[in-house]
């Protein structure tokens, strides 16, 4: 007999965090009765997890990451159940979170059934971690090939459009990633530790949007976000960067580029880094390319960092390399110091290598090609003896 359940979980990496998400699917009553596909989405630390999970759950593998919604619907065209529940970000199940998202299907007109999350700050549908379909509403229409933060809104929309209203069971509860999750409610008045610098070119874009969902579902210590948005007409990366971080009062700081996917568990190593007395702390990049000399896309500092590196006061990067080669030449202040950047291999993230300079616009991309040719012409000038040559990068 199929099962009438079937639970999809894409994973691309966190095996804490699935680890967790697993536990929570296994104190699940067996009735209804229910499968579990999980989709390997090119992680790069899940395999120890995986073959102890193996013969309990139906595993597909990626040899390069889908993203959430294309592996989704992998999974959803393996299913054999009835009724299809996704997971994202490995969310953690609570007890009794099953049931009532087939009791919510059961209405023929819902088409979309939501869990909440544990601690009340994720009640809408469109933000759901943990939804729930038919899977014959599902056959043609598909799930929409966005951003995985944006799929539960995408994917009700369009059942929505059909006739098939969203509803949240709110007796279907998941705890969102990371026991405490930047997503959620804080206490008033409480000092955050960190502040997360995102320059950006439009604000407005997906990509921001699930840069900082990302952020804020996987940073659990106290943190602000400042985006600053350089788009017209465009500032480069040295301007923006350098607002951001004079608008910092934290003792902690990251540079983020609004390509970048921190993955779950990215900041304490980071941290930990910082206070054993590294100067600039930069994660693993574990797909796209990887810079070993400084991956600029992600760093971190603590503010006495900053201060200490600065071209000048209130200017941490050299405004005159407008786009270009202001990484490079901090990299040359802190070698001359003796303290080159860190790179913490157990902080991770994913980047879309210049995505954040990439643009279909051709006079933007007139631009950018006009300052990168300025902005090496005024480093050799700055730096004569310096040999440039192209970055260590490793696929």
């Amino acid at each position: 007999m199929p099962p009438k359940l079937s639970i999809i979980v894409p994973l691309s990496g966190g095996a804490a965090q699935a680890l967790r998400c697993f536990e929570g699917i296994a104190s699940q009553s067996d009735d209804p009765t229910h499968e579990i596909i999980v989709i390997d989405d090119a992680s790069a630390d899940l395999a120890p997890l995986l073959v102890r999970l193996e013969g309990d759950v139906e595993l597909i593998r990626t040899e390069r990451r889908l993203g959430f919604a294309r592996a989704a619907m992998r999974g959803a065209e393996r299913a054999g159940g009835e009724i299809l529940v996704f997971l994202r970000e490995a969310a953690v199940p609570a007890p009794g979170w099953l049931v009532p998202l087939a009791e919510a299907l059961s209405d023929a007109a819902v088409g979309f059934a939501a869990s909440a999350t544990t601690d009340g700050a994720t009640d809408n549908p469109v933000a759901a971690y943990s939804f729930a379909v038919r899977a014959a509403d599902l056959e043609g229409a598909g799930i929409p090939d966005v951003p995985g933060p944006l799929v539960a809104g995408a994917l009700s929309l369009s059942l929505a459009q059909r006739g098939l209203r969203p509803l949240t069971a709110a007796q279907s509860r998941v705890a969102a990633p990371g026991a405490r999750t930047g997503g959620a409610r804080r206490p008033a008045g409480e000092e955050p530790e960190l502040t997360i610098v995102i320059p950006t070119l439009d604000a407005a874009s997906e990509r921001v949007r699930a840069c900082i969902a990302a952020v804020q579902g996987r940073t659990e210590a106290p943190h602000e976000i400042v985006i600053v948005d350089n788009g017209a007409p465009p500032q480069g990366f040295a301007a923006p960067v350098n607002a951001g971080l004079r608008a910092a009062r934290t003792p902690y700081v990251v540079v983020m580029n609004d390509d970048v996917e921190p993955l779950p568990g990215w900041w304490p190593p980071l941290r930990a880094a910082i206070d054993a007395g590294v100067a600039v702390a930069c994660p693993l990049t574990v797909d796209g390319a990887m810079r070993y000399d400084f991956p600029a896309w992600c760093f971190a500092m603590g503010a006495g960092a900053v201060a200490e590196f600065s071209h000048a006061p209130g200017e941490f990067f050299d405004p005159a390399l407008v786009l270009w080669y202001q990484d490079t030449d901090l990299l040359h202040r802190l070698r001359q110091a003796g303290r080159p950047p860190h790179i913490v291999e157990s902080a991770r993230v994913r980047h879309g290598l210049s995505q954040s300079v990439g643009s279909e616009d051709p006079e933007l991309s007139a631009w950018v090609r006009v300052q990168v040719a300025a902005d090496r012409e005024r480093f050799i000038a700055k730096h004569p003896d310096a040999v440039l040559q192209d970055h260590a990068l490793a696929g």
